[in-house]
């Protein structure tokens, strides 16, 4: 299916404008591979020279002059998993999962504050999620910038802000799973308001929303989550790296009440990158409700050979139930990355879970994220 997704968008390119990008090949000796990322990053100076049809992918989009809309860019989000899971006891699998074709569509007006945005995951689904139209919604909202640092953000956005794990797009997440934390009591996203800034030394973002998820059965509770982080080094970034230190915090009632605190800190100095994340829940409302006192926590160590190659390597606990004796689970992943072009990852990973009270296992997990 990724194979014929991209020949499509090549060939559609080809046909519109094979002599601009025949140029552009042969003065920076680029690939179509890369001449396509550089398109979707906007790196390409003249876009007039660029097809219409790949025009709408690029950074800006498609511009309108005289009109209600100012722009409208388009973007594909594709992501697969293969993972081969051997457990002590003998059994062993191997499972190829589709999990990601995304379309989305991005439209922002002639004011340059106000923008709509819409997109749909074709192969979601949840068990226990009944309708399967709106749980495959990823995003559906309209925003509005207050000013150059904050936005209010009305409907179903990104992710939710509590766990700064949770909260990371499946393309910009460094392994194929996100943390157990992460996709144990976050991961989700849900009909609100929310209000989202960046300064310099601080961002937040802080919200009321419906305590469902996913749209599966509105009206059961109201849900707070928010987030604040500190930038300390913003002013010296250049000599001592990139450091941010965050809380999050989770609050509502779905049925029943629920509570969750976070705590985070990544750094990242030159080719070497650090982070790490602890929650505490008294009930969680995740992808499914828990009632249950659970946390977790887990660090990340990272090294940037180069812009194309990362090496990884992740402790990874979580006690989902605390009343039930040895329901903790431990891994420990290794992880290599390849970024053939920089809107492309191949992402391979080793896992060890040790379980207490069940076998242990072995998974290798290949996965591919694509987008443009």
């Amino acid at each position: 299916m990724k194979k014929i997704i991209i020949v499509i968008i090549l060939i559609l390119v080809f046909i519109q404008n094979a002599q601009a990008i025949e140029e552009i090949v042969l003065e920076k000796e680029k690939s179509y591979f890369d001449y396509l990322s550089d398109v979707y990053y906007g790196k390409v100076e003249n876009v007039e020279n660029v097809s219409p049809i790949l025009r709408v992918f690029s950074k800006d989009g498609y511009i309108f002059e005289n009109s209600v809309i100012n722009s409208i860019k388009l973007s594909f989000l594709y992501g697969s998993t293969l993972t081969y899971n051997q457990i002590d006891n003998g059994h062993k699998s191997l499972v190829h999962d589709f999990g990601i074709a995304e379309p989305s569509i991005k439209m922002n007006f002639n004011d340059n504050k106000s923008q709509f945005g819409f997109s749909y995951n074709f192969l979601r689904d949840f068990e226990g999620y009944d309708n399967g139209f709106t749980h495959r919604i990823v995003s559906l909202y309209i925003s509005q910038n207050i000013n150059e640092n904050q936005s209010i953000v009305f409907g179903q956005g990104t992710r939710l802000p509590y766990l700064y794990n949770g909260s990371l797009s499946t393309y910009n997440q460094d392994f194929a799973l996100k943390s157990q934390i992460g996709r144990t009591f976050g991961n989700v996203r849900s009909m609100g308001i929310r209000n989202i800034a960046s300064y310099k030394y601080l961002d937040y973002d802080i919200g009321l929303y419906d305590s469902t998820r996913y749209m599966k059965d509105f009206g059961q509770g109201i849900d707070f989550s928010g987030n604040i982080v500190i930038k300390p080094f913003a002013s010296i970034e250049d000599t001592l790296g990139t450091l941010s230190v965050g809380t999050g915090y989770n609050i509502g009632d779905y049925y029943n009440s629920y509570s969750l605190y976070s705590f985070f800190t990544k750094y990242q100095y030159k080719n070497f990158h650090f982070n790490a994340e602890y929650a505490n829940a008294d009930g969680y409302n995740g992808i499914y409700y828990s009632n249950s006192k659970a946390d977790g926590y887990y660090f990340t160590l990272g090294y940037d050979f180069n812009p194309k190659i990362q090496l990884l390597g992740r402790y990874d606990y979580i006690n989902p139930d605390k009343s039930i004796h040895g329901t903790d689970t431990r891994e420990y992943t290794i992880g290599l990355t390849y970024k053939p072009f920089e809107n492309m990852k191949l992402i391979l990973n080793y896992v060890r879970s040790n379980k207490e009270n069940s076998p242990d296992s072995n998974m290798i997990i290949f996965a591919t994220r694509f987008i443009i």
